[in-house]
């Protein structure tokens, strides 16, 4: 019998095991800003955070060492919801592949420095990205933006859905979204909130969600979720439109108060949460994550990638994983993936056109 070669962190030269922690019951951290607890909050917690905190994680398979690693590029900062659920994704695909997965973090314009670097990589199959919806949506509001998301990349699978949120500092006098629709309403430009930066999937939505309530709010984008769940949680901002995941280390100690999800439904996760579209009908804003590699990539390892990623994310260990950081793992190979990505596309040149956005 073959023996599959264990998956360690590589972290400046040291090797170390990583072990999952499991968990009781569903997640129910958003209850703290309502006062209520869950004890012995999840173990995993603790290790995601000091994955997220280090600019750069190496899933290795011990004994494949010596192969090219593959590194995953990911447009936002270390520490936020897309880079943690990519390091997630890197540690658990390495034994099969056999080979380092790195993550690479180039945050910047909404994510688009990443796309655009690997959209300009060589197709060797040693760099893919790791994104999210809003690499399609870019094309449509940056001019600058040349990139086509269909015909420059090859899709390699959907790895899942996470959950955006519109969040509050827990001191906020606001605590219900229409609370704050109001509070908008009657000072006009006087409220503030944060994005991930200009063009993101979180910044249209804020956008849109001031379209469609006839609000005026200010935008204040920041280069990663990390920095703008700081200041929203120490109350520096009184807004924010954050990742679940971002989020839920700020709501479980007491310091972010999340008003609702951007989901078309409630979210899995947050079962008490309610939608944005229950108090503004017809908004759905949910980014789902995918990865993607430069076209012309040897069809073998795209294969290999798929086959690795098709595991990981229907193993129990990486359900429940995401589950515990507000997301979703959803696999979709990548003829269905290609087939989401135009239908998602279409549907958010729609929404730019009706609510006018475009940036310089």
């Amino acid at each position: 019998m073959t023996t599959r070669p264990s998956a360690s962190l590589v972290v400046h030269g040291e090797v170390s095991e990583a072990k999952s922690a499991g968990a009781e019951g569903s997640p129910e951290w958003w209850r703290r800003s309502s006062g209520r607890k869950r004890p012995g909050f999840f173990t995993l917690k603790s290790l995601m955070r000091g994955i997220a905190a280090l600019p750069l994680v190496l899933a290795v398979p011990v004994m494949a060492q010596s192969n090219p690693p593959l590194s995953l590029v990911v447009g936002f900062s270390p520490g936020g919801g897309v880079d943690t659920l990519a390091r997630l994704i890197a540690q658990e695909i390495a034994g099969d592949l056999g080979r380092a997965v790195v993550v690479e973090n180039r945050p910047g314009a909404g994510g688009t420095i990443a796309v655009d670097s690997v959209a300009r990589a060589a197709p060797d199959g040693n760099t893919m990205l790791f994104t999210e919806t809003s690499a399609l949506i870019a094309p449509h509001v940056f001019p600058t933006v040349t990139y086509d998301p269909q015909d420059t990349f090859t899709p390699v699978g959907m790895v899942g859905r996470s959950a955006l949120a519109v969040a509050v500092p827990a001191s906020s006098e606001y605590t219900t979204l229409s609370e704050l629709l109001d509070g908008a309403r009657a000072k006009p430009g006087k409220l503030s909130y944060a994005s991930v930066g200009v063009g993101s999937q979180h910044h249209l939505s804020g956008e849109w969600i001031k379209n469609l309530a006839g609000v005026e709010i200010e935008h204040v984008p920041y280069r990663g979720g990390s920095q703008a769940m700081q200041d929203l949680a120490s109350a520096q901002i009184p807004m924010g439109v954050a990742s679940l995941a971002a989020a839920q280390p700020h709501v479980e100690g007491g310091r972010v108060r999340v008003l609702a999800v951007l989901s078309a439904e409630r979210f899995p996760g947050t079962p008490d949460v309610p939608t944005v579209g229950e108090t503004l009908p017809g908004f759905d804003s949910t980014p789902s994550l995918y990865i993607l590699a430069p076209a012309g990539t040897p069809q073998a390892t795209v294969e290999q990638v798929t086959k690795a990623l098709q595991k990981a994310v229907e193993s129990p260990k990486i359900q429940e994983a995401f589950a515990l950081q507000g997301s979703e793992a959803h696999y979709l190979p990548p003829a269905e993936l290609a087939q989401w990505m135009r239908d998602e596309e279409a549907r958010w040149v729609g929404v730019i056109d009706r609510a006018k956005l475009k940036f310089e």
